[in-house]
C-alpha cells in the first residue's frame, strides 16, 4: 500500500495565504503572446486541443501543480496534499478576445482573469489560453499564488517552452495521486507526535550552524534594514497620488521597449541598464503628474525595486527615491544612479542589475523571488520589479514567443505597480493600477515612449556636443 503523504507550508508560504482579501490578490501572473505559427487553426483560431495534449504530457514533471491545501485539524496550519481529484480542464482554459483583438481587449481581458480570486479547493493556478489578437496571434495567461510559485516543480512555463523551433513530442503519462492521510491520523501525526518545543529551538539551532553564510546574511540584511530606516525613512513619505485604499478592481496596459535603444541610452548616460530603466519611468511618472496640473516638486515618489543575490537564490529590495522633481533627463539618472552605486557596494547584487539572462525561461522563477521581497509597501512608494529573461528565441509547439509581461498584484496602499521582463532584444513593460484611484494606465504607457523618445533625442544632442567640444580644429 503506498505512504501516505502531505507537506506543512513554511511561514512565507503561509502569510501568503493569510494576506489575501477581497481587496487584495497572493498570484502573481506572465502573459505571453506567440505567432500562430503551426499552432494555427484554418479557421484562424489556435489548437487548443494540441496545446491541452503538451500540457498534459508535462504535468509528470510538475507535481506541485497537482496538489491542494488541506488544513490539520484543531491546529488549522495548512498542508500541501496531493488532489485525487485533479483535472486539467478545470485550470487550463480557453477564451478569445473580440475583434480586432488589439492590445488594450488583451489587457481588459487579462484585468479581469487576474483580479478573480484562485479556488482554494483546487490547485492554486490557472492558465488561460486567449485567441483572437491581431495578426493571428494568441496569449498564454499563467497566474499562480504565492504558496505556490515559490516551490520547485511549478513552473509550467518553463516545462512547456523550449529554444527548438520544431513541434514538441508528447508521451501521454498517467497521473496517480499519493493518498493524504486521514484527518484524525494528521492530527496525531503532525501535532502531538511533532509537538516539542525543546527540539524545535535545537532545529533551529542545527539550522544557523550548518547554515553561518545564511545566518551572517539575514543578521547583515536585518542591520541594514534598521540603517535604512534609520538614516532614510526618518524623512515622513508623503502620500503620493498612487496611494490609497485599494479596490477590487484592477486596469492594466502593456508598452514594448527595444533593448538595444535603452543600451544607447545606457553607454550615454552610464549606469547600468537597471538604472535607465528606472530613469525612463521616473521621467514618464513626471510626465503623467505634469499632465494632470499635479507638480511633481510636491510629491515624494520612492520605488521599491528587488534586485537578484549574486548567486540568484534570492532578491533583495531596494528602497530607491525617483527624483521626479528634476528637470532634465541627465540629472534624474545622476540621482538615481547614486543611489544604485551606493546600495551596490552594501549588497551582492547580480552585477549590472542586468535584464539579460541565459538561454532558458527562468522569468517566472526570478519574477517570484522579485516579488516576495517586497515586503510593506509605504505611503509614496510603488514596486517597480526588473526580471531578466533569455535573449534566445523561445517556442511553444513550434509557435514563436514574441513578447511577455509579468503581472504583478497590489498591495498594501499603494495603487499602481511597474514590472519590466527582458526577452529576445525587448523589454516588455506592464502597468497594474487600481482604476478605483483614478490612475490611468493608458495615460502611463503613453508617457513611456514619449519620455524614451526624448530621452534618445537628449542624447544623441548631448554627443553631438560632446563632440563639437572635443574637436581638434584644423
Amino acid at each position: 500500500m503506498a505512504r501516505v503523504y502531505y507537506e506543512r507550508l513554511d511561514e512565507e508560504a503561509t502569510a501568503a495565504l493569510a494576506i489575501e482579501s477581497s481587496r487584495r490578490r497572493a498570484h502573481t501572473g506572465m502573459i505571453l503572446v506567440f505567432e500562430g505559427g503551426p499552432l494555427r487553426t484554418p479557421e484562424g483560431g489556435v489548437d487548443f486541443a494540441r496545446i491541452r495534449e503538451i500540457v498534459s504530457a508535462r504535468l509528470p514533471e510538475l507535481p506541485r501543480l497537482r496538489q491542494k491545501l488541506r488544513r490539520i485539524p484543531i491546529d488549522g496550519h495548512p498542508i500541501w496534499v496531493d488532489d485525487p481529484e485533479f483535472e486539467l480542464d478545470f485550470h487550463l482554459r480557453h477564451s478569445a478576445l473580440p475583434k480586432p483583438g488589439h492590445a488594450d481587449q488583451l489587457c481588459n481581458t487579462v484585468s479581469r482573469i487576474a483580479s478573480a480570486r484562485l479556488d482554494r479547493s483546487r490547485p492554486l493556478w490557472e492558465c488561460w489560453v486567449l485567441e483572437g489578437l491581431e495578426g493571428g496571434r494568441f496569449a498564454l495567461v499563467f497566474k499562480i499564488h504565492q504558496a505556490l510559485d515559490r516551490l520547485e516543480g511549478a513552473d509550467l512555463l518553463r516545462a512547456i517552452l523550449s529554444a527548438d523551433a520544431g513541434r514538441t513530442e508528447v508521451v501521454p503519462v498517467r497521473l496517480s495521486a499519493r493518498p493524504a492521510p486521514a484527518p484524525v491520523e494528521l492530527f496525531v501525526q503532525d501535532v502531538l507526535r511533532q509537538w516539542n518545543p525543546t527540539k524545535r529551538v535545537l532545529k533551529q539551532a542545527v539550522r544557523l550552524v550548518r547554515q553561518p553564510q545564511l545566518a551572517a546574511r539575514t543578521v547583515q540584511d536585518q542591520a541594514r534594514g534598521l540603517l535604512r530606516v534609520l538614516g532614510y525613512r526618518l524623512r515622513h513619505a508623503s502620500r503620493s497620488p498612487f496611494d490609497g485604499p485599494l479596490g477590487p478592481h484592477r486596469s492594466f496596459s502593456i508598452q514594448t521597449l527595444e533593448l538595444e535603444t535603452v543600451k544607447r541610452v545606457r553607454q550615454s548616460l552610464g549606469g547600468s541598464v537597471h538604472d535607465c530603466v528606472l530613469t525612463v519611468l521616473t521621467g514618464a511618472l513626471r510626465r503623467y503628474l505634469s499632465d494632470r496640473h499635479v507638480s511633481p516638486v510636491t510629491v515624494d515618489l520612492r520605488a521599491v525595486a528587488p534586485v537578484l543575490s549574486a548567486d540568484e537564490s534570492a532578491a533583495r529590495p531596494w528602497t530607491i527615491e525617483l527624483p521626479i522633481w528634476e528637470p532634465t533627463p541627465l540629472s534624474r539618472h545622476d540621482r538615481i544612479h547614486e543611489q544604485t552605486r551606493r546600495l551596490r557596494t552594501q549588497t551582492d547584487a547580480a552585477s549590472g542589475e542586468t535584464l539579460i539572462a541565459g538561454s532558458e525561461w527562468t522569468a517566472s522563477h526570478r519574477f517570484a523571488l522579485g516579488a516576495r521581497a517586497l515586503g510593506t509597501l509605504g505611503a509614496g512608494q510603488i514596486a517597480i520589479v526588473q526580471t531578466p529573461g533569455p535573449q534566445q528565441t523561445l517556442h511553444l509547439d513550434g509557435a514563436k514567443l514574441v513578447a511577455t509581461h509579468g503581472i504583478l498584484p497590489l498591495q498594501d496602499a499603494s495603487g499602481l505597480n511597474v514590472t519590466v521582463v527582458g526577452y529576445a532584444g525587448g523589454l516588455f513593460v506592464m502597468f497594474n493600477a487600481d482604476p478605483d484611484l483614478g490612475i490611468d494606465v493608458r495615460a502611463l504607457r503613453d508617457a513611456l515612449a514619449d519620455e524614451l523618445s526624448d530621452l534618445i533625442g537628449f542624447v544623441q544632442g548631448r554627443g553631438r556636443l560632446l563632440r563639437a567640444v572635443g574637436a581638434v580644429p584644423d
